[in-house]
């Protein structure tokens, strides 16, 4: 999570690419078998690998097809397993990676020996005809030049790579692999990809976990400057009570302090590039807030040193902090993800609108952020052809839980508080303290793995007890230098 600090606070550094990439039939269906070969993403585990073919546009099911990379770890024991448990990636990112599997192997390995864990790379993700385009994060006639050029370069139309043309491409996997009922896993964005496909296909759900993430109804970004408040101020509260931490640090005075410098002139900072050669860098209110959210409010590793970095970005010390953590090689350098343009403005979770963000203003010191980004937002999904997302209530009757933390910055409980009145079997646990980085290790591994071997609705005392065991689990504030 440190490398989205950077990644988020150099904003002033230009983004390259060469616009999108090449269609499969440019290389020719040959390259994209059918058939079950053996792989080994990111060179950390073995699975087998095949592709399967859906319709670029549902709308046309006999026209333009594309491939999705599918992965299995087939079931050790069973030879012919009946169901399996399908992992869905968070925001912008594709499941078949080594890193993602090999965390879903041993967090689900005791599922393995009867089912089958299955991965799927979304459309539009790396591994599946994924396009991108340079300059997209402009605003103004810069922008709608962006939009222009790379719509013209676009080697597909990037306007059904939507969340519902998704979770219809998720159940033709389902059947391509031939299962009738299927366990579902996901965390942040892959809750939108769960519960989107339970909202269609929920006669083929036989269970499904989900950690940190948002009802499709619930306009979590327009809600971030509350919640990503609540998150820092719990943090301010557990540095207050921790002598080591408040002996040294006021994290809410040095957050203001550093808020009012950035809103009247960006930061000019000068650090060691990538290349190891000084490069300049524009840190902008917008960039520094994106990144106390996503590089340290999101993960309890990364929290417990916002106090101290704070202390050093109220006194200037940009560089010091970026340098001697070794960020710099995290710049981003890369064009936008085509896809996660769609979704933004299709889905109704990723709805935003400015003039509600504004009124946020008296209780959040998070609002300029997320109002520049509405604005954004609101100025691109303008120009940008999108066919209609994800919306509306999921009715299941089909064993959900939600797993959220207290002081998770984006999805906190709040935002799955209403799934029990269409979803009668779901359980909300909540995790106090936890972060949106909730991942199902330790006991909630155990009770996640229990759930989906039944099938059967949560049995809500374990998960209790093991939410309460969590709450002391947490890093401690490193100490001062």
């Amino acid at each position: 999570m440190l490398a989205a600090v950077v990644a988020v606070l150099a904003m002033a550094v230009a983004s390259c690419g060469k616009g999108p990439v090449p269609g499969p039939r440019a290389a020719g269906p040959a390259r994209y078998p059918t058939s079950f070969f053996t792989c080994t993403p990111g060179g950390q585990v073995t699975a087998r690998c095949r592709y399967v073919w859906v319709p670029q546009d549902w709308a046309h099911p006999h026209g333009a097809q594309m491939p999705l990379l599918v992965a299995v770890m087939p079931a050790t024991v069973t030879s012919h397993p009946t169901t399996a448990l399908f992992y869905l990636a968070g925001w912008g990112g594709s499941a078949v990676t080594g890193d993602q599997m090999t965390w879903a192997v041993q967090s689900f390995g005791r599922l393995n020996p009867t089912m089958d864990l299955v991965f799927v790379a979304q459309r539009g993700t790396p591994l599946s005809w994924p396009q991108t385009c340079p300059g997209l994060d402009a605003t103004g006639p810069g922008l709608r030049a962006a939009v222009r050029h790379c719509l013209a370069s676009a080697s597909r139309s990037p306007r059904h790579d939507t969340t519902a043309a998704a979770a219809r491409d998720l159940d033709q996997v389902r059947k391509v692999l031939g299962y009738n009922k299927i366990n579902l896993y996901g965390g942040s964005y892959g809750v939108s990809m769960g519960l989107a496909y339970l909202q269609r296909y929920g006669a083929h759900v036989r269970s499904a976990v989900f950690y940190s993430g948002s009802l499709l109804n619930v306009p979590l970004w327009q809600l971030t400057p509350v919640h990503a408040q609540q998150a820092f101020d719990q943090l301010a509260a557990r540095c207050a009570a921790a002598p080591a931490c408040a002996r040294f640090y006021h994290p809410a005075a040095d957050l203001a302090t550093v808020v009012n410098r950035l809103r009247a002139h960006p930061a000019r900072v000068t650090i060691t590039g990538p290349s190891g050669r000084p490069e300049t860098v524009t840190i902008t209110l917008t960039a520094f807030l994106n990144a106390v959210i996503d590089g340290y409010l999101s993960s309890p590793d990364t929290a417990v040193l916002l106090p101290g970095d704070l202390h050093a970005f109220a006194r200037g010390q940009w560089a010091k902090v970026i340098n001697e953590r070794g960020l710099a090689s995290a710049i981003p350098t890369g064009p936008t993800q085509l896809q996660q343009i769609t979704i933004r403005c299709g889905d109704a979770w990723a709805a935003m609108n400015p003039a509600r963000i504004a009124q946020q203003a008296r209780v959040s010191l998070f609002t300029p952020m997320m109002a520049a980004t509405a604005a954004w937002q609101q100025q691109l999904c303008a120009l940008w052809p999108h066919d209609p997302g994800v919306s509306g209530v999921v009715r299941s009757n089909v064993p959900v839980v939600f797993v959220n933390g207290t002081a998770d910055p984006v999805d906190p409980p709040a935002n799955v508080a209403a799934a029990p009145r269409t979803m009668p079997h779901a359980l909300l646990v909540t995790i106090p303290g936890g972060s949106h980085d909730v991942a199902p290790t330790g006991c909630l591994a155990t009770q996640a793995t229990a759930f989906i071997q039944a099938g059967k609705p949560a049995n809500r005392a374990a998960w209790v007890a093991c939410a309460r065991t969590l709450a002391h689990q947490y890093p401690a504030f490193p100490p001062a230098p």
